[in-house]
């Protein structure tokens, strides 16, 4: 009797170190105020997922292999999609910009999302690395954006809490980059911001 208990709670112990893959939505969100600084300057955007791998890192656990983070969507689309409407919000023509538009290039160079080690993860390092590349005649502009941040959470992380963390640190690095000064001169038409 009391072995078979003992394999009971073994075999509950060692299910909760299993950990699930998740599949989670990419939508940044650029929090930029309206205003006219880009007045009506046109502006291609045009994002790279330059990642080495689709998914993001794993979940950890016992079969950390396979319990891997990855997104539902296209995040190269997600990206381009709200940093034209963070542009747009801040006066540029990024919807309809045509061909003599400045052209703003934004790699994801790096999306990388760490559990601790172990079986049970109540840490997650999140690590990002945003470039961007402004061009227009034979000028060029350039911006890097990273961050780092460490999560520390009660339980391991829900698909709902990862998709949080990941839009975070990835709306972080864009709202960054739409609030570059040097940035926004040069995409108003200023070749020395």
């Amino acid at each position: 009797m009391l072995r078979a208990v003992l394999v009971l709670a073994l075999s509950a112990t060692f299910a909760g170190c299993a950990l699930s893959p998740q599949m989670i939505d990419v939508k940044p969100v650029a929090d930029v105020e309206a205003t006219n600084v880009g007045q009506n300057q046109p502006v291609q955007v045009l994002a790279v997922d330059s990642r080495d791998q689709e998914a993001f890192g794993t979940r950890g656990g016992v079969y950390k292999n396979t319990a891997l983070v990855r997104p539902a969507n296209d995040v190269k689309s997600a990206v381009e999609d709200a940093i034209r409407k963070g542009l747009q919000t801040q006066g540029f023509n990024a919807f309809n910009p045509g061909d003599d538009a400045t052209r703003l290039e934004v790699r994801l160079e790096q999306l990388d999302y760490v559990p601790e080690e172990g079986s049970v993860v109540n840490e997650v390092t999140l690590t990002l690395t945003l470039l961007a590349e402004a061009s227009r005649d034979d000028v060029l502009h350039t911006g890097t954006y990273k961050s780092s941040v460490v999560h520390d959470l009660p339980l391991t992380p829900s698909a709902s809490r990862n998709q949080q963390m990941v839009n975070d640190i990835l709306s972080g690095a864009i709202n960054r980059l739409l609030k570059d000064p040097e940035m926004l001169s040069f995409l108003a038409g200023n070749d020395n911001p």
